[in-house]
């Protein structure tokens, strides 16, 4: 797969300067959380049953290539987009060693210069991506939803799905746990509706917090909100690790009740999931100052 070039901001945004800043420990702080492996397994079983084998897909903040890795083994095709230079190399390095080389492609894009990325494709007469896709909420740093949407219309096919994971605006076992630990402001964070502090390896940025409804309202009119589902309702935050980890046949159950009836309580998940399609047939203008 050919790498495709995009412009990329001078000055990064903080959340991306967080997460390039911890690269190289990503996965084995988070990779060893089982509640976090709980999670990825049921968003990975939706994007399996979303998008066909060999099917061209797009990944927006894609941190080191975990699901797309998993996507190549299963045939599908993936450019991974994040806007952390130290995240893009990680993918690189880890699809040429898995030998994906040509089933997988990683470019450093913000979600910011999403619409850059849009018109470099259109101007090289690239196709349309079959489907795109993003996990563990990297959509909730984006200042604002409405022009991620609008370049995302551009870059996809009509019809196509695009599979968002983003976190929810409440969930009861983050409350708990928080609640438990001392720290309340932490424990309702969620349900402010502007932006909140937050900190991941000592480095400040900013997240959001939007329901369902707002995040239709912001993808609109480019995309219709196909259904909703629940990505943790039962399966612990990461807040509560490590210690979730160390209860194996706990986090089994959990995972198993959550299969069963987690998709009716995206409101009450760690994550939900938003499956929208792209509805209009002419790929809208994107403009690049």
């Amino acid at each position: 797969m050919t790498n495709v070039a995009a412009g990329s901001s001078a000055a990064l945004p903080e959340a991306v300067r967080a997460f390039d800043a911890m690269a190289g420990g990503f996965d084995k702080r988070f990779g060893s959380w089982a509640s976090v492996a709980a999670q990825r397994r049921a968003v990975r079983r939706e994007l399996l049953r979303t998008f066909p084998p060999d099917a061209l897909l797009l990944e927006l903040g894609g941190g080191t290539g975990e699901d797309a890795l998993f996507l190549a083994r299963h045939g599908r095709r993936v450019v991974v987009t994040d806007g952390a230079p130290a995240m893009v190399r990680r993918t690189r390095d880890k699809a040429r060693a898995a030998g994906y080389d040509d089933r997988i492609a990683a470019e450093q894009v913000t979600l910011e210069d999403l619409d850059r990325f849009a018109s470099t494709r259109a101007a090289r007469g690239e196709p349309p991506f079959d489907g795109a896709y993003s996990n563990f909420a990297a959509l909730n740093c984006a200042l604002d939803l409405s022009p991620v949407a609008r370049a995302l219309a551009a870059l996809l096919a009509p019809h196509a799905h695009a599979v968002l994971v983003m976190f929810g605006p409440f969930t009861l076992a983050e409350v708990l746990i928080e609640l438990a630990r001392g720290r309340p402001r932490n424990a309702f964070r969620r349900l402010a509706r502007g932006a909140v502090p937050a900190c991941i390896g000592g480095h400040q940025f900013i997240v959001r917090y939007p329901g369902r409804r707002t995040v239709a309202r912001q993808f609109a009119p480019h995309f219709r909100l196909l259904r909703t589902r629940g990505i943790g309702a039962f399966v612990p935050p990461s807040a509560a690790e490590p210690m979730i980890s160390r209860f194996p046949r706990v986090l089994a159950v959990l995972e198993g009740v959550d299969r069963l009836i987690a998709g009716p309580l995206a409101w009450l998940s760690d994550h939900m999931l938003l499956d929208f399609e792209r509805v209009d047939a002419a790929r809208p203008e994107v403009t690049v100052p």
